[in-house]
């Protein structure tokens, strides 16, 4: 008896241990959450009568030619920067990008390699100054070039360079893209 308690406490010492370490990580916790797929749906918000606008796109292109090199959400004055985060997976469900939606991923993971082209879940925790939360699953897409293009699979992206805040996304991307 007196073994199996002292085996119990080690146990729930234990479990207490690796839960409080766990909770102070720095790294984004596997991706555990109903964000495993890539839908491919746009997550925008046109502005509304309270002014809120914010559009996050769904491709970019971590090629370091100075064209939507960076992912990362567009939005306007009526988001709570400090209380709104992003949180990115890659297709094993390991975190990759983690922060404030201030905070750009160039697309490196956490150990500062760059990720393979292909697609990436995420969970946005957006809150607006008024005390709104909003919170989406959606995917962003790593593209890179194949020649003299960067190939889409005649799949329809949407980049930050795209947005027009007035008309939503109807400009045309600086991207040399090809079907």
């Amino acid at each position: 008896m007196k073994q199996t308690v002292t085996i119990s406490v080690v146990l729930i010492a234990l479990v207490l241990f690796i839960t409080r370490c766990a909770k102070n990580s720095s790294a984004p916790n596997k991706n555990l959450a109903t964000c495993s797929t890539c839908n491919g749906i746009t997550i925008q918000h046109l502005p509304d009568t309270s002014g809120l606008w914010f559009y996050l796109p769904t491709a970019f292109t971590p090629n370091k030619d100075g064209i939507n090199d960076d992912f990362q959400l567009i939005y306007n004055s009526q988001v709570n920067v400090d209380s709104s985060t992003i949180t990115i997976w890659d297709k094993n469900g390991n975190g990759v990008f983690e922060g404030t939606i201030n905070q750009v991923w160039n697309g490196n993971d956490l150990k500062g390699n760059l990720c393979a082209a292909g697609h990436y879940p995420l969970y946005m925790k957006l809150r607006t100054q008024s005390g709104q939360t909003i919170d989406s699953c959606g995917c962003v897409t790593i593209l890179t070039f194949q020649g003299a293009c960067i190939y889409t699979g005649g799949v329809t992206y949407y980049f930050g360079d795209q947005v027009d805040t007035s008309t939503g996304f109807t400009l045309l991307t600086r991207d040399h893209l090809c079907p």
